[in-house]
């Protein structure tokens, strides 16, 4: 008598894996764009606020990481602590979580450190 066993992925914690695999993609693409992707969408400096492109780095700048070893280290305690939070707190508030703290932390480095480039998911 032979089973047929059905192999099924889960994702025990779908808002934090999403946003690390969305932080994976966004440094291929900053490699494969060598570095044009990062300064135009996933870092926070001083630019126009005529600029459709600022408001979406108020947020966007959490996806960015200069490289690889920037992205290992953030992900690291993402990827420990955050499957926790979102089992006990919920994915919505995770979410909510994450695009307060991006948004935050845009607008305080825009507005007090103009001279620096910010990106990634540190803050998070």
């Amino acid at each position: 008598m032979s089973s047929s066993k059905k192999f099924k992925i889960v994702f025990n914690s779908p808002v934090v894996l999403t946003f690390s695999a969305l932080c994976c993609i966004v440094l291929v693409l900053n490699y494969v764009t060598f570095g044009k992707s990062n300064d135009l969408l996933f870092s926070v400096y001083k630019s126009p606020l005529t600029s459709i492109f600022t408001y979406f780095r108020f947020i966007g700048h959490v996806l960015g990481h200069a490289d690889i070893t920037h992205l290992v280290n953030n992900m690291t305690m993402i990827l420990v602590l955050g499957p926790l939070l979102e089992d006990k707190y919920g994915g919505k508030n995770v979410i909510l979580t994450i695009l307060v703290t991006a948004l935050v932390t845009g607008i305080v480095h825009f507005i007090f450190f103009p001279g620096v480039q910010l990106l990634g998911a540190s803050g998070i």
